[in-house]
Parts: structure tokens; C-alpha cells; sequence
């Protein structure tokens, strides 16, 4: 049953950041899955390490005294041994069976910003006056034709319009189809080169056949395409060569930036300072109001939420933004989580 959009704005005061149980997801090495479990970059503390550390446990609470009685819920979310994790992990780690994945079909999140793909994994495109730019691909050239472009044409695009192509990461749930829709409609592709090694041996999970780098993407670089212009940034920690980008959004005539993040993990002291950066220095000075991820259910952008957006566009206030304050609040939980799991593994340096 479809979730209703009063239903959904009673869930955000209860959840302050639209984090609720998290959707269908395959474990295998298509639709996002991980294929023997987390990859080697993200070690995680146990259980018993991150609850056993005086010191984690101190930024722990650093994280709740942030969240106040108003995002305490987004506190407790972040601060785990993992950090959120998609479901197919949780279910894994329980023992549980597979969930099915889910076709989810378009959902326009704002006037200029679609979400498509799955419920465990998706692209997003930015319509602008030239042309179409696309964040990731999922997973393989049959996602391409069979998804992307039919899905992007439902939406009202014209798949022969993409003339940018980002590719979030090198795990093959994020540029599987990006050679396919290189080579029929000649979109310029961009990724960060820490990753095109990864990308053109395959990644996790798949090949690139042809796939063929035009730019590499640099912290804060801007991307123009007629009337918009996005800024891309560096968030190495899910794998080296991880990127985001800052959408300006539109709604009811006004915009909105809104931060989209390949990935936000944090295994290393030097990636934990690259994000406290992104965040200070990038998003927080560009006034990001809302935080999406390319998996649902670990940012804002909750399947719960999309939902509802889809069944009925917002005419009001958007679900999905968050004040100033809080939307900083936000970002400073994460970094705090994030030292709470590196302190628990004896891994944090420097809290500067």
C-alpha cells in the first residue's frame, strides 16, 4: 500500500532525518550488492569495540549533545559500529534471507532533480536548458536500456539529450551502464581518476566494456550546462576515488542546494578530514539543505519518502529540506559518528 503524504510528514517530526527501515535489496554483485561481504576499505569496528571504547563512547555522546531532542534520532541512526548500512548487510549479518529488489520507476524529487532506478540503487538526473546531466548508471548495459531510458523517457527526457555523465564511484552498481550510453548518445563521462583503474578492470561486480574517461572530477570543480551549474566534490572513503555533487534545486521558484553523496564512509583518518572539509568548507558555506544518497535509506532521501513525493509532488513546505541549523547539525553528527568508529579501532589521530 502506498504511503500517503500527511503520513509521511507525521514520520519526519517522529524522524527527524527520514531515516526509516531501510527497502529491498539484493546481496549479489549486480544492484549494489557486495559479493562476500564489505570490501576491505571499510573495516568497521565490532560491536563490543565501539560499545567498549571510553573514547568512541565520548564522541558517541559528543553526537547526541548535537542532536539535541530534535535530531536524536538521526544521532543514534549515524552512531553505530557500521554507520547505516544498506539492507542487504543487515539482513546478511542476521542470517535472514534475500529481499527481493524492487523496480521503483521515476520520482521527481524537485522541479530539476529525478530520481530513477531501483530500490537499492539509482541514477538521478539534472535536466538543464542544453541538455541532460546523469549521476551513475546502475549496474550493467541491460539496466541501461531497460531502466534508465525508458524510465527517463516516462519522466518526460529525452535519453539522446544526456550530455554529462558522473560516475559516483568505481563499484559497478554505479557505471555499469555508462559505456553504453557513452557510445549511443557521445556524453562526455566524468569520475574521479583515483577510480578509473577500478572502473576500466571492471570494479565490483561487472565490466565497462569501451568506457572511456573525458574529465576527471576535482574538489569543487563546477560543471555548467546551460542554465545550471553543479559543483562536484571529493569524498574519498568508500573507495578512493568517490564524488558528490551540490544540485542547485528548484522549487516553488526558489533553489535549494542539495548535496547528492556516492558514498560517506569514513574508514581512514585522512577521509575523515577530506569529508570535515566538504562539509565546513563546501557544503555548509553553500548552504546545503538536504542530503541524498545514490542508495536509498542511509541519507534523507528514504524510500518512504520518495514515495510519498512521487504519489503527491509537494505543493508546501519540501518534506526533504531541512533549516540551516539543522542541516549543519547534521552534517557535524556525521563526523562525529564518524570518529567515534575510528576512535573505537585505536584509528583517530586528530579531532581538529
Amino acid at each position: 500500500m502506498k504511503n500517503t503524504f500527511a503520513g509521511v510528514i507525521a514520520i519526519a517530526f517522529a524522524v527527524a532525518a527520514w531515516q526509516v527501515p531501510m527497502a529491498a535489496q539484493d546481496q549479489g554483485q549486480g544492484r549494489g550488492g557486495r559479493a562476500g561481504g564489505a570490501p576491505a576499505e571499510e573495516n568497521f569496528p565490532t560491536a563490543e569495540q565501539f560499545a567498549g571504547s571510553k573514547e568512541a563512547q565520548a564522541h558517541v555522546a559528543a553526537a547526541m549533545k548535537i542532536g539535541g531532542s530534535d535530531m536524536a534520532d538521526t544521532a543514534k541512526w549515524f552512531c553505530t559500529a557500521t554507520g547505516p548500512q544498506r539492507v542487504a548487510l543487515a539482513r546478511q549479518a542476521q542470517g535472514l534471507p534475500r529481499l527481493p529488489t524492487v523496480q521503483e520507476g521515476p520520482i521527481k524529487l524537485f522541479d530539476n532533480l529525478t530520481y530513477i532506478g531501483f530500490n537499492d540503487v539509482g541514477a538521478w538526473v539534472v535536466p538543464t536548458s542544453a541538455g541532460l546531466i546523469l549521476f551513475d548508471t546502475l549496474n550493467t548495459t541491460d539496466d541501461a536500456m531497460k531502466v534508465i531510458e525508458p524510465e527517463m523517457m516516462k519522466a518526460g527526457f529525452d535519453p539522446a539529450q544526456i550530455k554529462y555523465i558522473l560516475v559516483g564511484h568505481g563499484h559497478a552498481d554505479h557505471f555499469g551502464g555508462a559505456s553504453y550510453l557513452q557510445m549511443k548518445y557521445h556524453a562526455k563521462v566524468l569520475a574521479a581518476m583515483p577510480d578509473w583503474a577500478a572502473i576500466q578492470r571492471g570494479g565490483r561486480g561487472g565490466a565497462a566494456p569501451g568506457l572511456t574517461p573525458d574529465m576527471d572530477v576535482t574538489d569543487g570543480q563546477k560543471l555548467t550546462l546551460g542554465d545550471t551549474t553543479l559543483t562536484l566534490i571529493r569524498l574519498p572513503g568508500h573507495t578512493p576515488g568517490t564524488i558528490g555533487m551540490i544540485v542547485p534545486a528548484k522549487y516553488r521558484g526558489q533553489t535549494h542546494n542539495v548535496a547528492v553523496m556516492s558514498g560517506t564512509q569514513m574508514p581512514t583518518q585522512a577521509s575523515l578530514d577530506a569529508f570535515k572539509h566538504v562539509f565546513n568548507d563546501e557544503l555548509k558555506k553553500a548552504n546545503v539543505e538536504t542530503f541524498f544518497g545514490s542508495h536509498p535509506d542511509i541519507l534523507m532521501n528514504s524510500l518512504t519518502a520518495m514515495q510519498s513525493i512521487r504519489d503527491s509532488y509537494p505543493t508546501g513546505t519540501h518534506p526533504l529540506l531541512l533549516s540551516k541549523n539543522k542541516a549543519d547539525r547534521y552534517m557535524d553528527i556525521v563526523l562525529e559518528c564518524a570518529r567515534a568508529r575510528l576512535a573505537a579501532q585505536g584509528r583517530l589521530t586528530s579531532t581538529n
